[in-house]
């Protein structure tokens, strides 16, 4: 079987949505199956805008020089002096920025097709200029790129299904190619793509995107939520059929410690963006309550990036916990593997999750998790087995569930060994991959017998 898949993230951009995109595609190509990813590829327009207003600017002193020698005339106080200099100016300003961004962006020189571990990876030109973070422009950008390139290519691959990563932004790509190829779409909802009063940054886009995304929804030849919660989210705004299937995590790679190294302090971690639908705010608040609960030293790692992370430093200095928080910024793998691998314990306050990777990660690392009852939360920590569930934004809960695993290492051991045991027994990508095969199987043997 021949799958195209369209994700407008994926390694080393993005985050759970790309990771996961990544390892189907690959088990697939396991499998037996041809994949082609198409995916995005940050070129930032610095070079280009610097370039057109060098090329500008001298051009208009040329011509300036052109009148005064061949017609003896002055035309500089006609403004082309100004004009001139100014457009230098912002070349040379701009054609800086782009070398410091080249020089700095972990995200660059990214080829534009490579074959990764069998994987067919197409990468379009989008206006992106973060590796953890993708504004709605940005998003844009990469809908009429993908969209440019798959109607230039896909008759050429000829692929059976078509597997769409998030609905927004993703979605319009399957349902042109619908059109234009006769090709039947899966879309994978993944978390941030449903409209929810839970994810702030989208809050606009979403009342303007959701009759687009019901309408993505029902064309689509079936559609497959990473949880129970994102399922029940989703069809609030498209009330259609709606398949289950989780996220998978690497056992292979993320494996607990062999000898955890030892230490008097506690390391609680977590991994995730810092936006608002994670509610960091209510973590760094369940640490300030925690210090006054326990005599046990502990620390929190805060692994991630992203636009609260100015004022939870503030926030940090603010209620003096300076020596328990620290924030390691943006960590990629296999770094990362190292900070889940000395955690003693997982935490995260967040209020909204499709299925979260890093949970997935934390507890394949052999690591307990205490956290928010949040949809796709539930369907990963069971309470008093693997770690404990609170309610969302209650810190005081938080801590307290915290000093329970803090104060109390075997409790810790135990179920750090049942978070393996879980991710072992229900999330290994074999499983989750066979899967989707199911479903394209199925979609492409209806779509043989219409046009049959």
């Amino acid at each position: 079987m021949r799958i195209l898949i369209v994700n407008y993230e994926y390694p080393p951009i993005g985050a759970g949505g790309g990771k996961a995109s990544r390892k189907i595609a690959e088990k697939l190509v396991e499998f037996g199956h041809t994949v082609r990813v198409v995916t995005a590829r940050p070129t930032q327009l610095y070079s280009l805008f610097g370039n057109l207003s060098l090329l500008a600017g001298i051009a208009f002193w040329v011509y300036l020089a052109y009148i005064k020698i061949n017609f003896g005339k002055d035309i500089s106080d006609h403004g082309f002096t100004l004009l001139g200099t100014l457009l230098l100016l912002i070349g040379f300003i701009l054609r800086n920025t782009a070398l410091t961004w080249e020089l700095m962006s972990p995200i660059r020189g990214l080829k534009p097709l490579e074959f990764i571990n069998g994987v067919e990876v197409r990468r379009v030109p989008v206006g992106r200029r973060r590796q953890d973070y993708s504004s709605i422009w940005e998003m844009g950008t990469f809908v009429a790129s993908a969209m440019w390139h798959c109607l230039r290519t896909t008759r050429e691959f000829q692929p059976d299904v078509v597997h769409i990563f998030f609905a927004i932004p993703d979605g319009p790509v399957g349902w042109l190619l619908k059109r234009t190829h006769r090709l039947p779409y899966i879309v994978s909802l993944r978390g941030a793509d449903v409209p929810t009063d839970e994810v702030k940054r989208f809050a606009t886009a979403y009342k303007l995107l959701r009759p687009a995304f019901r309408g993505l929804l029902k064309d689509a030849a079936a559609v497959v939520s990473v949880s129970n919660g994102l399922r029940s989210h989703a069809q609030k705004s498209a009330p259609v059929p709606i398949e289950v299937i989780s996220n998978a995590i690497d056992l292979s790679l993320f494996t607990p410690p062999l000898e955890p190294a030892p230490t008097e302090t506690v390391r609680l971690l977590y991994v995730g963006r810092l936006v608002a639908s994670k509610s960091p705010e209510v973590l760094i608040e369940a640490v300030a309550r925690l210090k006054t609960l326990t005599d046990t030293p502990f620390a929190l790692e805060v692994v991630g990036e992203g636009a609260r992370r100015a004022a939870l430093e503030r926030m940090v200095i603010d209620r003096n916990l300076s020596k328990f928080v620290a924030f390691a910024g943006w960590v990629g793998h296999p770094d990362l593997l190292n900070y889940y691998r000395r955690a003693d314990i997982f935490v995260t306050a967040t209020t909204w999750e499709g299925m979260p990777n890093t949970v997935l990660e934390a507890m394949a690392c052999g690591l307990p998790v205490v956290g928010t009852d949040a949809p796709g939360m539930n369907q990963l920590v069971t309470d008093n087995r693997n770690g404990f569930l609170v309610p969302v934004k209650d810190a005081a809960r938080l801590a307290d569930r915290l000093r329970r695993l803090v104060d109390n290492p075997a409790e810790r051991a135990r179920m750090g060994r049942e978070s393996r045991k879980i991710a072992e027994n229900q999330f290994s990508w074999d499983v989750i991959s066979a899967q989707y095969v199911e479903i394209y199987c199925r979609v492409a043997e209806k779509r043989n017998t219409q046009h049959g």
